[in-house]
């Protein structure tokens, strides 16, 4: 399990375990809450899906570009993630929602944006694209 002694800490290291193929760590990254957790409630049909569909995708590059507090124990984060996937190199933005557990940080859920759809670099995206984006599902 990962022991995130930050937000930022937490988004790295699931880089990472991804990068790795360290399914169990990403796995345990997440906060017992996480809507995620409801299509996966076990290990094993997570390391399932992870192989079958993960995988293939290569993790080019992370950073994280801003943060701000919400609630206490509450982090939202700004993250672009690069990765490559059948000769395709595609870039997500993230807006991940982080919450302190007491024993580290853990990833509860995020609105995702394709840069490609945007009308700035993905390095000039802030908190105001994603409040104004159409679709505002968090995953």
């Amino acid at each position: 399990m990962i022991q995130a002694v930050s937000p930022v800490d937490c988004l790295r290291r699931r880089f990472e375990a991804h990068r790795c193929g360290d399914y169990a760590a990403i796995y345990g990254s997440f906060h017992p809450q996480a809507p995620f957790l409801l299509h996966f409630p076990d290990l094993a049909t997570y390391e399932t899906f992870a192989r079958e569909q993960l995988s293939s995708i290569q993790m080019l590059s992370w950073r994280c570009t801003m943060d701000r507090s919400l609630d206490a124990g509450q982090v939202e984060c700004i993250q672009i993630v690069e990765f490559e996937h059948e000769g395709m190199i595609s870039c997500i933005i993230e807006l991940a929602l982080l919450i302190d557990v007491g024993q580290g940080w853990r990833y509860h859920s995020a609105q995702k944006l394709n840069a490609q759809d945007l009308s700035v670099s993905a390095e000039l995206v802030d908190f105001s694209h994603f409040d104004e984006a159409a679709d505002r599902v968090r995953f």
